[in-house]
């Protein structure tokens, strides 16, 4: 009898050990389902954030973009740039005033019959070029070239190949020229007539 219980017991024993084990494993499935859980949800949080993230980026990368180009056109509408156009348009002169760099404008070239009283004829082929006070002043230039060829051609018609010989002559047709081109352009005003090429014939 004794032997039979002691059988028993071990028996009991024997059958305790496997139910503790099988208690130990459903733990660490129940640890590692929630293991993995926590995994999951770190990792599905990571996935929600990332989405953040990007949108925020995005929407600074946007706000970036309207805040440089409303500097840009408050630059271009405040007219800084056309005032550093200017300021390269300007020189200072000896007495520290600003002066404005010259504008030169070509003429068609000019080809008159000059006087000869009868004679042989004598042609003059003439280039000339205007230097104006102000840049502005080019479209009135433009608007007005058919006076500027009337007036220099009815003059130049009523000289002789004597008045053009020398330095002094071409001074003095550079005079009467400036006079008359000051005469047609105004208000615009000439500072000198300057030839590139006096061709008598």
């Amino acid at each position: 009898m004794l032997g039979l219980g002691k059988n028993k017991k071990k028996k009991k024993g024997d059958n305790d050990a496997p139910d503790q084990d099988a208690e130990d494993e459903d733990a660490k499935k129940e640890a590692d389902a929630g293991g993995e859980e926590e995994g999951e949800g770190g990792e599905g949080e990571g996935k929600e954030k990332k989405p953040k993230k990007s949108k925020k980026k995005l929407i600074m990368a946007i706000v970036l973009v309207l805040v440089l180009a409303g500097v840009g056109a408050g630059v271009y509408f405040s007219g800084i740039l056309n005032k550093k156009k200017e300021a390269e348009d300007v020189i200072m002169g000896a007495d520290g005033k600003p002066i404005e760099k010259p504008v030169f404008y070509t003429l068609p070239d000019f080809l008159v019959n000059l006087n000869t009283s009868g004679k042989s004829a004598s042609y003059l082929k003439a280039s000339v070029i205007l230097e104006l006070a102000h840049k502005s002043d080019v479209p009135l230039v433009e608007a007005n070239l058919p006076r500027v060829s009337d007036a220099f051609t009815t003059y130049l018609r009523e000289l002789r190949p004597s008045d053009l010989a020398g330095s002094a002559g071409i001074q003095r047709l550079r005079e009467e020229l400036l006079l008359r081109v000051n005469r047609a352009l105004a208000p615009a005003k000439v500072n000198d007539v300057l030839f590139k090429e006096i061709v008598v014939q």
